[in-house]
């Protein structure tokens, strides 16, 4: 049997699309840090759509904890082309998924109505349709899960206010065991509103994710500390080594 990414990959591709996932800039001079690393669903050599998914280590940090808490009722707020609401489909093979997408431009509209052709294919349930974040969350939620939500990706409008709006409508229709999963928090300055629901949300155990190309985060109850504590600890570093490595980039900079 196929582990998810393989299997991921093999949809897209069975289904008459490319992928283009998780390089180094280094390797193609020209492209940032910001972009490539990450994941984009081309047709013909062309993008499909401008917001892209997950890289794999990533996906792999979703698989670790998706297999230890194993989720019912998974939502995820922002969509693009489906990438990454599809391998946590495939890593949840017993769940629902549900996700949602602005779509301000026809690709993302395109992206919802392909996720929901592919996610056909594949043994979870699978739903990705046009709402917005928050108004739409808690009618969107209540419309398709019973008893509430489970598993939270956020990675919809990326900025801080809108990181907190969205993680404050998703605790209110979430079940109290919810895991909730910050995409982009470091590359695109949201720290600050991170540290603020960590701060406020003291029935949470929550850590930036360093070791991620994009800086996610996540906050998760404090009865799954036992068994998520290593996987977290897995991805991340620890503070002292953070301030080191930020110290000694500044002395190179001034270097340069």
């Amino acid at each position: 049997m196929n582990n998810f990414y393989v299997e991921l990959v093999e949809l897209y591709e069975r289904n008459g699309f490319e992928v283009q996932s998780s390089l180094s800039p280094a390797h193609f001079p020209g492209y940032n840090l910001a972009d490539i690393p990450f994941t984009y669903i081309l047709q013909n050599g062309k993008r499909m759509c401008k917001g892209g998914g997950l890289s794999i280590v990533e996906l792999m940090f979703l698989q670790c904890v998706t297999s230890i808490v194993k989720p019912k009722n998974i939502f995820v707020i922002g969509n693009a082309f489906g990438w990454t609401t599809l391998a946590l489909g495939l890593m949840s093979k017993d769940s629902k998924v549900l996700a949602i997408d602005m779509c301000p431009r026809p690709e993302e509209e395109l992206g919802v109505k392909i996720t929901n052709d592919l996610g056909k294919q594949i043994t979870a349930e699978i739903t990705a349709i046009k709402a917005k974040s928050p108004e739409d969350v808690p009618r969107v939620i209540r419309d398709n899960f019973e008893g509430g939500i489970d598993f939270v990706l956020i990675d919809g409008g990326h900025n801080s206010i809108q990181q907190s709006a969205d993680f404050e409508t998703c605790k209110r229709s979430a079940k109290k065991q919810c895991v909730y999963v910050f995409h982009d928090v470091i590359n695109f300055n949201m720290v600050d509103s991170f540290v603020e629901i960590a701060k406020s949300n003291s029935s949470l155990v929550s850590s930036l994710l360093f070791r991620t190309p994009s800086g996610m985060a996540i906050s998760y109850p404090k009865e799954f500390y036992e068994d998520l504590n290593a996987t977290v600890n897995a991805f991340t570093e620890k503070d002292g080594t953070v301030k080191m490595l930020h110290s000694n980039g500044k002395k190179e900079t001034k270097l340069i």
